[in-house]
């Protein structure tokens, strides 16, 4: 049976066994995968899996379970989500599932054919332009993996909402490894695209060797530079800003009142070098659909407009707690693992984040700095969405003194406040690169400190 009709069916099954509202979820993902071991790259498989959420409502009572159906038919699912829902403490937020819009666009929009149809074996071929790319007499491709996934999903609820959408995703991750004595360098590299042939598996390959081997000459970072600028290649820039802008416009922790941004629509949060959107049909973005994971249509959100905040992002269920509209922002969706998302309820969350690109160069922004430091690599790329601070441990980075780029560095953390830096002199480059759910350029953040040991 198709996914639209099983959703359908069990959408139907719900109301005629008691349900005010019920609502559908249904999945099939296609997903092949390779990976790296010790500059060899292996068969790693295909794998097929279909599944179902179902959210059953009596009242205020809210019951969700999940199943691949493998074992038990759409009846059962149905039973087994009424007693949940029975048991269940009435949710006083709740008001009701989303109302059906028109959808407009394809379904097949974001969807291509080539990456849907490729398997382990053709996976294999571009890992390997990655190793052929980074392997050296001293470099050598010690892990990765890389993966195509081929998404339907279906969603049906009680109040005529009857929408489908399909996507591809391709998601690599790899590591380079250099060594001159007992001087270990490393390298890492992600590459996300829906179109697997887009990627310059090669290229990737290439930087990656040299990020290595740059790190081979790094000298320990001894210094403090207090009220620096960090320019963040866009790998690491896009993942710290999101953590925190995320988690500031989001409509769940404005009604939480856990945003810090809860009360500051219409007023400036940020440099007027900034501008963010959330856009769930964007050209390059991963989640990008027709539909968000409630059926509600997908649009272009402007979240920050030259500083100023313009919008928060809702998913059905806390939009009508502001008596507002979703914003097509009801997510279960990851772009990193398409897998297993039918056993989680929507939530709200960005779709795909878009920092506007600026006018100048990388080497036009370094060229204005008199100090601070050009980051490739972090260790781990974190910030605190509800204070701003951050402690992130440098792994890649080289000095810039004087609007020059300097000798490599190590041993050191950028400290700072990223609410603080971001009201500061921000510059954006004109270099957006996709990585997850963000199309992110290289930003130069202001008012940091770089510590060495």
């Amino acid at each position: 049976m198709d996914i639209a009709d099983i959703a359908s069916k069990t959408v139907e099954l719900s109301v005629k066994s008691g349900a005010n509202q019920a609502e559908v979820y249904a999945i099939r993902v296609k997903t092949a995968s390779t990976y790296i071991d010790d500059d060899i790259p292996k068969i790693g498989g295909f794998l097929t899996e279909f599944g179902i959420g179902l959210k059953y409502i009596i009242g205020k009572k809210i019951g969700f379970t999940s199943s691949t159906l493998a074992q038990e038919t759409p009846k059962d699912v149905v039973e087994r989500a009424k007693s949940i829902a029975r048991v269940s403490n009435d949710d006083a937020r709740f008001v009701s599932l989303p109302e059906p819009k028109k959808v407009s666009g394809s379904p097949d929009k974001f969807y291509d054919s080539d990456t849907a149809a490729a398997d382990s074996v053709v996976l294999m071929e571009k890992a390997m332009q990655v190793v052929n790319g980074a392997v050296a007499d001293n470099v050598t491709v010690p892990n990765g993996s890389l993966r195509t996934s081929a998404v339907r999903y279906h969603v049906c609820n009680s109040l005529g909402i009857d929408a489908g959408s399909k996507a591809t995703v391709t998601f690599g991750f790899f590591t380079a490894k250099s060594q001159d004595g007992d001087k270990v360098g490393e390298g890492v590299q992600r590459c996300w695209s829906r179109e697997l042939e887009s990627i310059d598996f090669h290229g990737l390959g290439e930087y990656m060797k040299s990020q290595a081997l740059s790190v081979l000459k790094a000298k320990a970072f001894k210094d403090k530079w207090e009220d620096s600028v960090a320019v963040l290649a866009p790998s690491e820039g896009s993942e710290i800003l999101y953590s925190l802008v995320a988690h500031a416009i989001s409509g769940e922790n404005v009604n939480k009142r856990s945003s810090p941004w809860a009360d500051k629509m219409g007023e400036p949060v940020a440099s007027e070098n900034l501008s963010i959107v959330d856009n769930g049909q964007s050209k390059h973005g991963l989640l990008s659909s027709v539909i968000d994971d409630e059926g509600v249509p997908t649009q272009k959100t402007p979240t920050i407009e030259k500083g100023v905040l313009k919008s928060y992002l809702f998913d059905s269920y806390n939009a009508y707690q502001l008596e507002m509209q979703s914003t097509g922002n009801g997510i279960r969706r990851i772009a990193r693992d398409l897998a297993g998302r039918f056993t989680v309820p929507a939530v709200c969350a960005g779709t795909t984040m878009e920092v506007l690109p600026g006018t100048k160069s990388v080497d036009e922004i370094i060229g204005e700095i008199k100090r601070g430091v050009y980051v490739e690599h972090f260790a781990w790329p974190i910030v605190d969405p509800m204070s701003g601070t951050f402690s992130n441990e440098i792994r890649n980075a080289r000095i810039i003194e004087n609007g020059e780029l300097g000798e490599p560095i190590k041993h050191a953390l950028w400290v700072g406040n990223l609410y603080e830096s971001l009201k500061g002199n921000i510059m954006v480059a004109n270099d957006p690169e996709v990585h997850d759910k963000r199309v992110v350029p290289t930003i130069a953040f202001p008012g940091t400190e770089v510590i060495g040991q």
